[in-house]
């Protein structure tokens, strides 16, 4: 039932972003007709290519976990441990994690290179992409590795009740990787380096004052080798918080509209939202890992794969799936709390900065600069948006600067 609704909201999604519609008169009246139908072409072409790589990446779980070919496949690659139940769970996290990765690679380098330079949004080569993927594919290794060994300890010292010593220690250990983010993996990809413009210092100093968030640092970093895209953050956690900024964005923003940025990037601060989507995440774990651990037992002996234990170690490739499986049927949920937590960042950025126009300006340049469909519909936004969409974010604040 859970792979049905899964795939069924994948390709609903997928359906309904190709459906063709009339643009709202708020998005024609404040984009040129090229741009909307660029950015909805954008999203068209980026949502079919994304539904393959998600069904195929699914397909192949599945027949991993469930067809004799694919179970055959995990029982060889835990033989490789020789016996040795660490090795054998290092074995199958390896060989999977290179499998869903050799599946998707085509439609990563698709939508993250070759489509990217069709819109003349990388400046990137081909070479310096598959450099940074490769990165991603090492750092997602040596972060899911001491997850994975560690949960299988606890499977085997509490076959029934290890998935709520499980949840706690998942919880911390992203607590961590929040904390470190900024410090230690943002480096691995980008360079980063201080700010340099004393006013726009200054600028974000007296917004953080004014917000009542604490700032350790503001960095700019330099992407603008690799993309025209823009963004800012705050991200980090107490002594590691930051504010970055894309050196794209200051070279691309008035010095009001950088203001309208960072103050809705200081209202996520202001509100705790990195620590509350940290606890909630934290409780969804709790329940995620309780059903992983139903399904497990469930599974020994059972089909195929017929597992000896519910903590044998060709069951990760099971955990694995179900982790999936429950993020595609949880993600809309997850989205309508996202968007609600944008939505109240755009009030308070208006509020505080009293630049309603600033703050329209601005996401006209993002909307041109980041193309997409800033007029998607409804169900494609409630489905995938973790953002309202543009055309309703300059809908709102217009009201608000009447």
């Amino acid at each position: 039932m859970l792979w049905t609704v899964a795939v069924g909201l994948i390709l609903l999604l997928c359906f309904a972003t190709l459906r063709q519609r009339p643009f709202d008169p708020e998005a024609v009246r404040h984009f040129p007709l090229a741009v909307l139908e660029r950015g909805r072409q954008f999203s068209r072409e980026v949502s079919i290519a994304a539904t393959i790589r998600s069904l195929l990446s699914l397909g192949l779980m599945l027949a991993l976990c469930f067809h004799p070919v694919g179970t055959r496949v995990l029982r060889w690659l835990e033989r490789q441990g020789r016996g040795r139940f660490w090795l054998a769970l290092i074995c199958v996290a390896l060989g999977v994690t290179l499998l869903t990765s050799l599946v998707e690679l085509p439609f990563s380098f698709y939508l993250g290179h070759l489509h990217e330079k069709a819109y003349g949004l990388s400046r990137q080569s081909a070479a310096g992409w598959f450099a940074d993927y490769a990165k991603h594919m090492l750092l997602n290794l040596t972060l899911s590795l001491p997850l994975w060994i560690p949960l299988y300890w606890l499977m085997r010292r509490w076959p029934r009740g290890w998935w709520l010593p499980g949840a706690a220690f998942n919880i911390a250990v992203s607590g961590l990787f929040v904390l470190i983010y900024p410090v230690v993996i943002m480096p691995l990809f980008n360079q980063m380096s201080p700010v340099k413009d004393p006013q726009i210092v200054a600028m974000i100093h007296g917004l953080a004052n004014r917000a009542q968030v604490r700032v350790e640092a503001i960095s700019e970093m330099k992407v603008s080798d690799k993309t025209s895209r823009v963004n800012a953050m705050v991200t980090g956690l107490g002594p590691t918080k930051l504010v970055v900024l894309l050196d794209t964005l200051l070279q691309q923003f008035s010095r009001d509209e950088v203001e309208v940025v960072m103050a809705h990037e200081l209202a996520h601060a202001a509100y705790q939202d990195v620590v509350v989507g940290w606890l909630a995440s934290g409780a969804g774990e709790v329940a995620v890992l309780c059903v992983v651990a139903w399904a497990l037992r469930g599974m020994v002996g059972v089909g195929p794969l017929r597992l000896a234990a519910p903590h044998s170690p060709r069951g990760l490739a099971v955990l694995l799936l179900l982790f999936s499986l429950i993020g595609e049927v949880t993600g809309p949920a997850q989205n309508i709390i996202s968007r609600r937590a944008e939505t109240r960042a755009d009030r308070f950025a208006i509020t505080l900065t009293g630049k309603p126009q600033a703050f329209v300006s601005s996401f006209k340049k993002l909307a041109a600069g980041n193309p997409g469909d800033v007029d998607p519909p409804p169900l494609v936004e409630f489905l995938s948006y973790s953002h309202p969409s543009v055309t309703n974010r300059l809908r709102a604040a217009t009201q608000m600067g009447r």
